[in-house]
């Protein structure tokens, strides 16, 4: 711990102090609750998204977010802080700012944590942290065996918060032809992070570890509590998620290879359909027999489940098996791994994002189950089309930037740039009409007649997925008619397109690797303002 300055606290004035941050904190949680009640009850704040085939809610409050970001971090005091795994680590680091230092021991999806041997120096690093976070539970038990010295360092372990120890030590298991690998966990569920219950108790217990080491009228207390008062904003944001989805009656249906999120399909009302037999084999040192394995893949490929869970850490034969059964039926598959991905920032932006997987209820957003994707013809698009292209370099749409900058993670300039790329087209106008697509550059027209080429279900790097619905060119194609097209309008189902996407090329392959640029047109009927509104309204 490094002191900026030095400051002699009075014991009373410290209990009073700690009494002020645990009031502090029961008070934060109980504005969550408040604010999920009102979600429940239909009091819901309506967001903004502008017309992008990828747009994504990524976890959390970006606005919040971003606004802490612009608040610099006042620290009279710095913390070392370890946790054992990275799950716990970024949600200190998030809560502790600039103010802490924070070490995860176990801190990449390429690590197996269950066979995971910490080195001399690992220990060492736990033994001198200022704070150590451990998830406990029996699942880092190396990590508790650290001669850890309470008189000067804070442990906040989040199994013993919960009230959740250990049954008994998790085996590991290797067969004969089976190159995976299992772990169990007995009647224990260690898998915390995954609990938004257990994850609220642990960042009002972490910044509790800040205020009461760093002391409650410190400029480093001040800042933790900054930096919880966002946090408990996003993680509001969340239960009302959970809770805007029971209000609409989403009860998803499941099967998991491991138990390993139960916890937050629990929470958001999901009833578990995995067959009792296998789940047993699985949590023993037995494996599943034929007949189980056979019924659970029965199961997943049954009408009565909506989604197979899977940790693609422990993909053993049972499990490929069960993928492959999701995969043959057409069933989502939530994929879910045991340390924060490389491409999720916060512990609370990846819950969200793994809830709006396994909900499934946001269709524009990119949230849907793969089975409710359904063939569509070229009829839904059947109109006149203006590129939005114009409207954005005239100006016309600047109203709609400016209120994306004010809601998003990047400055008016920086969306400009954005869209600039994604919107950038020569075609000014694209007239469909039965079977034939006519494209018009300059106010000269070519057309094409297409065919349609089915749909393809692209994965994005945010978790959240798109349709590409599939044409292709027919005869002989003239010049300046594309041979590959395909339309994107965050439908999943034959309906008519308010606007659409549009990517194109001479091969469906390639032209399905387009990413960056994703022409956008609305109805040629619309004005520049009614196009702006339209965008609003999203």
């Amino acid at each position: 711990m490094t002191d900026s300055n030095t400051s002699h606290i009075q014991n009373a004035q410290q209990a009073e102090n700690a009494s002020a941050a645990n009031n502090k904190h029961r008070i934060a949680a109980s504005i969550v609750s408040f604010v999920a009640g009102l979600a429940v009850a239909g009091i819901v704040a309506g967001g903004l998204s502008i017309a992008n085939p990828r747009d994504t809610a990524t976890g959390g409050n970006t606005s919040a977010s971003a606004a802490n970001q612009q608040v610099s971090d006042s620290c009279s005091t710095t913390f070392d802080v370890v946790a054992s795994v990275n799950q716990w680590g970024s949600l200190a680091q998030e809560l502790g700012g600039s103010c802490v230092k924070v070490t995860s021991l176990i801190n990449s999806t390429s690590v197996e944590p269950h066979d995971y041997e910490p080195t001399t120096s690992d220990m060492a690093k736990l033994t001198k942290a200022d704070i150590v976070v451990l998830n406990g539970a029996g699942y880092d038990g190396w990590a508790e065996k650290a001669q850890f010295d309470k008189s000067k360092q804070t442990i906040v372990n989040v199994g013993d918060i919960m009230g959740i120890t250990a049954m008994k030590e998790h085996s590991h298991e290797h067969s004969d032809g089976d190159s995976g690998h299992h772990h169990h966990h007995g009647s224990t569920n260690p898998h915390l992070w995954f609990s938004p219950e257990a994850v609220l108790k642990a960042a009002n217990a972490i910044t509790e570890a800040y205020e009461n080491k760093a002391g409650e009228s410190s400029d480093t207390a001040q800042t933790a509590q900054r930096h919880f008062n966002d946090w408990n904003g996003d993680y509001a944001d969340f239960v009302a998620l959970i809770n805007k989805a029971r209000a609409k009656g989403i009860q998803r249906r499941y099967v998991a290879t491991e138990s390993i999120i139960n916890y937050l399909l629990d929470y958001a009302g999901s009833i578990d359909k995995t067959p009792e037999t296998y789940t047993n084999a699985m949590n023993s040192d037995s494996e599943p027999s034929a007949a189980d394995l056979k019924n659970a893949i029965d199961t997943v490929s049954g009408s009565d489940v909506d989604l197979l869970v899977v940790n693609p850490q422990e993909m053993d034969g049972f499990a490929k098996k069960l993928n492959e059964a999701a995969l043959s039926s057409h069933k989502t598959i939530v994929s879910a791994t045991e340390q924060l991905p490389e491409n999720q920032k916060t512990l609370l932006g990846w819950l969200t994002t793994i809830a709006n997987q396994a909900l499934a209820n946001d269709t524009m957003n990119g949230w849907f189950l793969t089975q409710d994707v359904k063939d569509r013809d070229l009829s839904d698009y059947e109109d006149e089309w203006q590129s939005v292209y114009p409207l954005l370099k005239e100006g016309k749409l600047k109203k709609v930037i400016q209120a994306k900058a004010k809601k998003g993670d990047m400055t008016e300039a920086e969306y400009n740039k954005y869209y600039d790329t994604g919107y950038e087209t020569d075609v000014e106008k694209i007239t469909i009409k039965g079977d034939q697509i006519t494209f018009t550059r300059n106010g000269k027209s070519t057309t094409a007649t297409y065919k349609y080429d089915g749909y393809k279900i692209l994965d994005y790097a945010k978790g959240n997925r798109g349709v590409r619905y599939l044409f292709t060119a027919t005869g002989d194609v003239p010049a300046g008619a594309p041979k590959a097209v395909q339309f994107s309008d965050h439908g999943i189902a034959p309906g008519k397109a308010a606007h659409f996407h549009i990517f194109s090329g001479d091969s469906q392959a390639e032209t399905l690797k387009e990413m960056d640029n994703w022409p956008t047109y609305y109805p040629a009927s619309m004005s520049a303002d009614e196009v702006a509104t339209e965008m609003l309204a999203h």
